[in-house]
């Protein structure tokens, strides 16, 4: 049986002492003050600065606006913009909504409204710019709020409960076991765990789960490769690991297949010149009267045939294959910190489903076809095509199977929310899957949720399975452990301190694990991902080595300053540069980029502004001194700095980045 795997939920981290060069690195640029965190989120209203150290100054501002338009503005629906930087204010109103009901022009408006709110305490400066009301805000106080709130919360600085009272189950990765986890599953996997973490910092109940493919026609072809050619070998006889062991003999069935396949061209008199004459439809049928001809093929069927008849032998050499590639799978899963609440097997649930499709039958709600198949009429609810749900022999279909399990989720567990981590190759099922269930009228069916996520390419392409040139999961952790040790010892030289091997091993994995992670998740889920390897693990640029350096960066400066005696915020803080309210500001935006990128189940919107943190944070390390600059300054930057470092732990935490004490 498959257990769960349950790696600790958020790493914790640490400092480093060598600083990153601003320079263009691996194709992308660390521009000093040139984007800053606050880009990262837009909108501000009531509901998304609820809780957090902006709500005071935002319900000031709110209720001005309310009274100052006769209450044609509720405070209740304010929405208030990150202004562009060039404008040189803080937060910005656009008036157009406002000229009809109050019979003005947007400019003339946004002149009167300047005049009305540059009384608040909350505002520094309110202008009018065309259609626009610009609002520099009040520094201080709001600084002082920014700072003790990311201070006193540490890595929960982010957290709400929004969500509270939600059960939300997230089902991500699903493998297949008759080969091991590749570089797809790796971003179905990054994308899961982060969506989890991030659903479940609003407060919700989070359910992390698999439907694991543990039989079926593909897994007969690799019992069928074992039973004929393994000679009774062993993962441990052999030395591999049980996940690779399998796969090896799903592609020594393909390759028996290709070799079937070519002897019988050439029984038929067909070479290489004759196939490609063909046209795509007598390629169609070669294709299938082979299939159906083919000693390998039928075997494979009659061993699934024999499988679901529970014939003792078939079923025995299933388990001990399947738990061979669990093993595998525990510990890939235990490399990538991936863990499940709960593992549903599509073994136990592949008869289901049949009962509720011939109730819906019966009820009119599906239809039959002159075949016998039960049909889903999704033509006329939507423009969708109809789905065939049950076949004309009463045998179920994946669509079958898939009605059972998500049914069977919602009554488990009572969620309020299903989401299906799964690649965009199935959108259009998906789509099928959810009008079926909104066909059969259960009540949950709005809240399955699909999320769709691109495909992963390199050089090559597309990645493949059957012929054996899959980028594995393990591989792929390795290579990049191997690139990341190779930096770490080149940054280290000849002179210094050196760390344990043991502690190198470790550093190295993390910064590997950051670069794959960080890199699947900055771009938006729908996607397609180039991945290159050596850029990902650059230390400066858009990558997670360099989150992680530049919190260990930060943790190393907070070190030094207690071992030179200590330290102490002073009240109130000195903070007046524009570089370290730009940094105070990205602090403050935090909470609402964790809570958008929840919402919109797209961690990609945190990574951003993560990103454009640590850019902020080291453009003011290469202007501003810190721990020899002058008291109040200095200790109001270590406050400062407190504050960022809780932000970036935290905001890693979620996306499963693992932060370190040094690099």
């Amino acid at each position: 049986m498959l257990e769960p795997w349950r790696p600790a939920v958020r790493p914790a981290d640490s400092p480093a002492s060598r600083p990153i060069a601003a320079r263009r690195r691996g194709g992308w640029l660390v521009a000093r003050g040139r984007r800053h965190a606050r880009d990262a989120v837009k909108n501000l209203n009531p509901d998304s600065v609820r809780g957090t150290a902006l709500e005071p100054t935002f319900r000031d501002i709110a209720e001005r606006l309310e009274q100052a338009t006769g209450g044609a503005l509720p405070a209740a629906e304010v929405q208030l913009t990150v202004a562009p930087e060039h404008t040189g204010a803080d937060l910005a109103l656009a008036c157009f909504p406002l000229a009809r009901s109050l019979r003005k022009n947007p400019a003339q408006i946004a002149g009167e409204l300047a005049d009305a709110i540059a009384a608040s305490p909350a505002v520094a400066r309110a202008e009018a710019a065309g259609p626009y009301l610009n609002l520099s805000l009040e520094r201080g106080a709001l600084c002082e709020r920014v700072v003790a709130a990311a201070r006193e919360r540490g890595s929960s600085y982010g957290d709400s409960e929004r969500e509270s009272g939600q059960r939300v189950m997230v089902e991500y990765v699903s493998p297949n076991t008759n080969k091991p986890l590749h570089l797809g599953h790796v971003r179905n996997a990054v994308l899961g765990r982060a969506v989890a973490r991030l659903v479940a910092s609003q407060g919700a109940e989070v359910l992390k789960t698999d439907i694991i493919n543990d039989r079926g026609i593909h897994i007969a072809k690799s019992m069928i490769a074992y039973r004929d050619f393994a000679a009774g070998e062993t993962p441990q006889s052999s030395g591999e690991k049980g996940d690779h062991f399998v796969g090896r003999w799903y592609v020594r069935f393909d390759q028996e297949l290709r070799a079937e396949r070519r002897r019988w061209d050439e029984q038929k008199g067909l070479d290489a010149a004759a196939l490609e004459k063909l046209d795509t439809r007598k390629r169609e049928q070669l294709d299938e009267e082979f299939q159906q001809q083919s000693e390998l093929m039928q075997s494979a069927r009659a061993l699934l045939q024999q499988w679901e008849a529970e014939d003792p032998e078939v079923r025995e050499l299933w388990r001990t294959m399947n738990q061979w590639v669990y093993d595998g799978f525990a510990q890939t899963y235990e490399l990538l910190g991936i863990d499940f609440d709960k593992h549903y097997y599509e073994s136990d649930i592949y008869r289901g489903g049949r009962e509720i499709i011939l109730d819906a039958l019966e009820r009119g709600v599906f239809e039959k076809a002159p075949n016998g198949a039960v049909i889903a009429p999704l033509s006329k609810h939507g423009n969708l095509q109809d789905k065939v749900v049950l076949r004309g022999d009463g045998t179920g279909l994946y669509i079958t199977q898939d009605i059972n399990l998500a049914t069977i989720k919602f009554e488990e567990f009572q969620l309020t929310r299903s989401l299906y981590v799964i690649g965009s190759e199935q959108d259009f099922y998906m789509k099928q899957l959810k009008a079926t269930l909104e066909l059969l009228g259960v009540p949950w069916a709005s809240e399955v949720h699909h999320l769709s996520y691109g495909m992963v390419y390199l050089p090559e392409g597309k990645m493949k399975s059957r012929e054996g040139t899959v980028v594995d999961a393990d591989d792929l952790v390795h290579e990049l452990r191997a690139m990341a040790r190779e930096e770490l010892e080149q940054r280290l030289g000849d002179g210094g301190e050196r760390p344990p091997d043991e502690e190198l091993e470790r550093r190295a994995l993390a910064i590997a694990l950051s670069a794959i992670t960080f890199n699947f998740l900055l771009v938006g889920r729908e996607t397609d991902i180039q991945f290159d390897p050596r850029s990902s693990l650059a230390f400066e640029g858009k990558t997670g080595p360099y989150l992680q350096y530049t919190g260990a960066r930060i943790a190393s400066i907070l070190r030094k300053a207690d071992e030179a005696g200590g330290w102490s915020a002073p009240s109130p803080l000195v903070l007046e540069s524009d570089a370290e309210w730009r940094l105070v500001q990205a602090v403050a935006l935090y909470p609402l980029a964790v809570a958008d990128a929840a919402q919109s189940y797209d961690p990609a919107r945190l990574a951003t502004a993560l990103f454009e943190l640590a850019q902020s944070f080291n453009a003011l390390y290469h202007d501003h001194r810190v721990l020899d600059a002058e008291e109040p300054q200095r200790s109001s930057r270590l406050a400062l700095l407190e504050a960022v470092l809780a932000v970036l732990r935290g905001g890693m935490g979620l996306l499963g980045i693992e932060a370190l004490e040094e690099m």
